[in-house]
């Protein structure tokens, strides 16, 4: 047990909400005669549209209606749409449905719409971007005849009253584009087609596969009748279907199809086909990722390593990836392996790369680490990748492409805790996911994987721990390798952030890392290895920046992604011979530094404890599962001995959540950011698509010290309601000047709302009441709007003025729930963590003042 162990808040005192954050963008549009001029076209090809429906009608001896799907691009956020559509829907009996919006935060002025700055006088504003909404209904007949109606009186009268449907009319006066949606929406921003062209480059390659996933309807009659027909269809063209799924708890309806080859290539050659023109099919998308690394014997861990002891058989944390090697000597007595699929057949020892370092990275941290620290709980391993058949020289394992990733995650969970499904690990806290799926990046519409690991999160209240994913294509440095070479570290940093911020488009975060209530994690270009440059082998930046091959953020709704950044080890970067300017990373695992160490399969008999070096988010993530484990040793020590029971598990993940980013800062990377791409002041709302929170010491959340105290607190509030905690703090700030520091995190899970851009059904968040600002009045690194975004707030501030305070005073943190996208029916569970700390050379016992301070909560007996 810690000398000075954290403290568990008192009973926080209930209280009225804050008002919530946010306001209506300024811009500028475009007046009633040009909306006209410009959309005219446009609703004349719906017309048109209208008009081919009507003859379909007479000529099917059934009378069927066709249905259209519309995608409405509308600047800003029109009040008042949704409601016009269900209100269209009952007077067109069924003949609308919102399907989702999405929302592009990142298009630029134009002479129409345009940004605006100033409040009396605004004036154009090129600096800033438009954002633009996407709104996604289905119609009939009759409901696209009442849109095209209503479209002719808002051309003859801009103010003509829309009875009922009022949205609609702000939407006409702020559309920008409005169309059918097409082939081009099912296959261009999908990889379906490079996908499908590689595939096709094999001659022996009979058909491809593809996940076909489905506008989600509300009706299950409608779903079942619009997957009969794709069915119907697939096999017509002598295809087949070999999974459907469908989770209505987040929307998700996909059918995973195998298509003939020659089908195929017509599609990749855009010919006319009449599979991509199905109005039931949202995405073509394609299926499998692979994970590929350099085979390689490995070297032999020459140090001692501590063997566990009473190793716990209950699982805290659960790893779902490739197959590690159970008996490997670093990772034998950690593991416990669930393999319902019979995944373990199909691989050989060499082939088990990835699961084995991961699983070694979670047991027992980076080998390099001068002390080990030994998890106490043994690991839940859930295979769900595969050994590439026939792959030569190279270990590759991937996502098999006969599932459905996403099923495959809702059932691995499913069985963790429900009774039917086998509730093999309901003792699971944290799931370590350090997979990316490359053909996903995430732009504007959160993916269906990240939408279940959300839904799951709040259903389950489990921390799923997502790799922020890897890009590591050639470098193009804008120099030869040699110029390059001869610059400083401090040149090579400013050099490497320019070439990552002009291509910041192609290396956006990978899904799941979008997931809000999952905590993402970005790779350091750094780690504990010896390594020295030669002639053709150079490092492209020093250990303070992110790693170049991390994913950059951004989340939904501009949230704050990724939320830290953690080591992933580094890489060189190779000469390319052929180009100049182009430099290539290292593949894979290797015997050599630089990187994190850890175990690689062990192939010879009785061979020893073999070990690599690997760099990338995955080593990252899974450093930071290890630390979740360690941090839930921490708090069963403080639940224990404060209130004599165990770690409450409803809140046990948030907790655990919240102690992973508490000690988190950015540090002097963020100055060299924004001094290399001009941003003026701090730049905090740019800086975080870089660093996130930053880089967490997480000793700080293991113990407190003498001028350190940190307290937890954890519940659930109801909508409009709020609560607050107070941090007693006796002492005299009068006197004279004393640097302190208040750190405060705030994790919640929020119910999800996937069909709407709003998403977050619940917003949680804190705010410092009036008194406790002028304590510490400097805010440090993140932006004050940005935390506020997601589900995590992590904020810091400082001050060393003296200031007026008393033996009686305290710091009180209220922390406030209301609804977001919808009205909210389930309470939101949060934990908060709060440090308060002066600077050490002034020999106050904090630690001990405020305990004597603090009122114990009372007494949980375990259920």
């Amino acid at each position: 047990m810690a000398d000075r162990p954290l403290i568990l808040f008192a009973e926080p005192q209930q209280v009225p909400k804050e008002r919530g954050y946010g306001g209506p963008p300024n811009f500028h549009r475009p007046t009633h005669s040009q909306q006209i001029e410009m959309l005219s076209p446009k609703f004349n090809a719906l017309h048109s549209a209208w008009e081919r429906g009507k003859i379909t009608i007479e000529q099917l001896p059934d009378g069927i209606e066709p249905e259209y799907t519309l995608v409405l691009e509308v600047a800003g956020d029109p009040s008042g749409f949704e409601i016009a559509v269900r209100n269209l829907d009952a007077e067109t009996r069924g003949g609308a449905e919102w399907l989702f919006e999405v929302v592009d935060n990142s298009v630029p002025n134009d002479d129409y719409f345009y940004s605006l700055k100033g409040k009396k006088n605004p004036i154009r504003d090129d600096m800033k971007t438009m954002s633009y909404k996407y709104f996604c209904i289905l119609t009939n007949l009759r409901a696209l005849e009442e849109i095209l109606s209503l479209w002719e009186h808002f051309k003859k009268n801009e103010n003509y009253p829309f009875p009922r449907k009022t949205g609609l009319r702000n939407v006409f006066c702020t559309l920008r584009d409005i169309h059918e949606w097409g082939a081009q929406e099912r296959l261009e921003e999908t990889e379906i087609l490079d996908a499908w062209a590689e595939d096709l480059r094999d001659p022996d390659a009979s058909d491809v596969k593809c996940e076909i996933e489905l506008f989600f309807r509300r009706s299950p009659d409608v779903r079942a009748k619009a997957q009969k027909e794709i069915e119907d269809y697939v096999t017509s063209i002598n295809g087949h279907i070999l999974v459907a799924s469908c989770i209505e708890a987040i929307g998700y309806h996909a059918l995973l199809a195998s298509i003939p080859r020659e089908y195929a290539e017509k599609i990749v050659k855009r010919e006319e086909v009449e599979l991509v023109n199905f109005d039931q099919i949202m995405f073509f998308k394609p299926t499998g990722q692979s994970v590929v690394l350099d085979t390689t014997d490995g070297f032999e861990f020459q140090k001692s390593f501590e063997q566990p002891e009473n190793v716990i058989e209950e699982p805290i944390v659960a790893l779902f990836d490739g197959l590690p090697q159970e008996r490997h000597p670093l990772l034998n007595g950690f593991l416990s392996i669930d393999d319902p699929d019979d995944y373990t057949s199909s691989y050989q020892i060499a082939d088990r790369q990835h699961g084995t370092s991961m699983a070694s990275l979670i047991a027992r941290g980076d080998l390099l680490e001068e002390e080990q620290s030994l998890i106490s709980h043994k690991i839940y391993i859930r295979p769900i990748m595969k050994p590439y058949p026939n792959a030569r020289d190279t270990s590759t394992e991937f996502i098999p492409d006969d599932i459905l990733i996403v099923d495959k995650i809702h059932e691995a969970v499913r069985r963790l805790y429900e009774p039917e499904a086998g509730r093999v690990a309901p003792t699971v806290r944290v799931v370590n996911l350090s997979i990316g799926i490359g053909a996903r990046m995430y732009y504007n519409m959160i993916s269906p994987l990240a939408k279940l690991l959300d839904w799951l999160s709040f259903r389950y209240r489990v921390l799923f721990i997502v790799s922020a994913g890897n890009h590591n294509e050639d470098i193009d440095l804008d120099m030869t390798f040699d110029e390059y070479k001869a610059l400083d570290f401090n040149q090579r940093d400013a050099e490497i952030i320019r070439v990552l911020n002009r291509n910041a488009r192609n290396l956006r975060l990978l899904s799941p890392a979008e997931s809000m209530n999952a905590l993402t994690v970005g790779a350091l270009f750094a780690d504990k290895s010896d390594w020295s440059e030669n002639l053709r082998q150079i490092l492209p930046c020093s250990s303070k920046l992110p790693s170049p091959i991390s994913s950059l953020g951004r989340g939904i709704n501009k949230s704050i992604k990724p939320d830290i950044l953690f080591p992933g080890g580094r890489s060189f970067l190779l000469q390319d011979i052929s180009e100049e300017n182009k430099a290539r990373w290292r593949d894979g695992i290797s015997i050599n530094p630089p990187g994190i160490l850890s175990a690689i399969p062990v192939v010879l008999a009785g061979g020893r404890s073999s070990v690599g070096y690997s760099f990338g988010t995955s080593n990252a993530t899974a450093l930071i599962t290890h630390n979740s484990a360690i941090c839930y040793n921490v708090l069963d020590e403080i639940f224990r001995s404060q209130l004599d029971t165990s770690v409450p598990a409803e809140y046990a993940a948030l907790m655990l959540k919240a102690m992973l980013v508490h000690g988190a800062k950015w540090g002097e990377v963020a100055t060299t950011i924004c001094r290399t791409l001009g941003v003026p002041g701090r730049g905090a709302d740019q800086i975080h698509k870089w660093l996130g929170y930053g880089t967490p010491d997480i000793s700080r959340v293991q113990e407190c010290t003498k001028n350190r105290v940190t307290l937890i607190g954890y519940g659930e509030l109801e909508q409009d309601s709020a609560c607050m905690y107070t941090l007693p703090l006796p002492f005299n700030f009068f006197a004279q000047k004393m640097y302190r520091c208040l750190t405060i995190t705030l994790a919640s899970f929020t119910p999800i709302r996937p069909i709407t851009q709003k998403y977050r059904s619940a917003q949680i968040w804190f705010n410092i009441e009036t008194g406790g600002k002028k304590l510490v009045p400097a805010r440090q690194d993140a932006d004050d709007k940005a935390v506020v975004r997601g589900t995590l707030q992590h904020e810091r501030y400082a001050g060393d003025g003296a200031v007026v305070w008393g033996e009686d005073d305290s710091v009180n943190i209220k922390i406030n729930c209301r609804a977001d996208a919808n009205e909210l029916s389930e309470t939101v569970p949060y934990a908060v963590l709060v440090t308060f700390e002066i600077a050490p050379n002034y020999g106050v016992d904090v630690y001990q003042k405020v305990f004597e301070k603090v009122k114990p909560r009372e007494t949980i007996t375990p259920v």
